[in-house]
């Protein structure tokens, strides 16, 4: 007997790509503001930055959770797309989960290299490195591009959504649970 395969991710698929979505939008906004704090005095200033400290490694660990999900289960099929937009949906695709993972990942070191303890919710993790200047600084700075290519990817696949939904009216957001199917 064979089966075909939905046309639709699953439903833990689309409930980690919205718990992502939300969480990188909220970082996003949270990493803008932050900056705006104070130095003086220091409580507040390191409650904020210890906060998106620890929702960006969640990020990272839902992120990796979501790439391996996502061996096991592939994407259910594209409709019919120009190659063009086939392509810059993989390649946006692509570059999402590199960013997912290259952020949080350097923003960690970034904070290692501070000579600073990293907390994870309150919790001190363990110091494995140490007081460098130099590489808190290019982390630092990897972090913000990092960050900057995430936003303008998302406004990408956003603006991609709503072309499908609004203009094509093709059913593709059906896909990770909005909208109707495809007919």
């Amino acid at each position: 007997m064979s089966t075909t395969r939905s046309d639709r991710y699953t439903s833990v698929a689309i409930a980690l790509h919205w718990l992502v979505a939300a969480l990188v939008i909220g970082q996003i906004a949270w990493g803008w503001w932050m900056q705006e704090i104070p130095k003086q005095p220091v409580g507040p200033r390191v409650d904020a930055f210890n906060l998106h400290k620890s929702v960006g490694l969640t990020v990272l660990a839902l992120t990796l959770v979501r790439l391996g999900w996502r061996l096991g289960h592939p994407p259910p099929p594209l409709p019919q797309l120009p190659p063009w937009q086939a392509r810059l949906a993989g390649s946006t695709h692509a570059l999402l989960y590199v960013l997912l993972v290259l952020a949080p990942v350097v923003g960690y070191l970034g904070s290692v290299f501070s000579g600073y303890p990293v907390k994870l919710y309150g919790v001190a993790l363990p110091a494995w490195g140490w007081k460098d200047a130099g590489l808190k600084d290019l982390c630092g700075t990897i972090h913000l591009w990092a960050s900057l290519a995430l936003a303008a990817l998302i406004v990408l696949h956003v603006a991609g959504a709503l072309k499908h939904a609004l203009v094509d009216r093709d059913g593709l957001l059906a896909r990770m649970g909005v909208g109707g199917r495809r007919g």
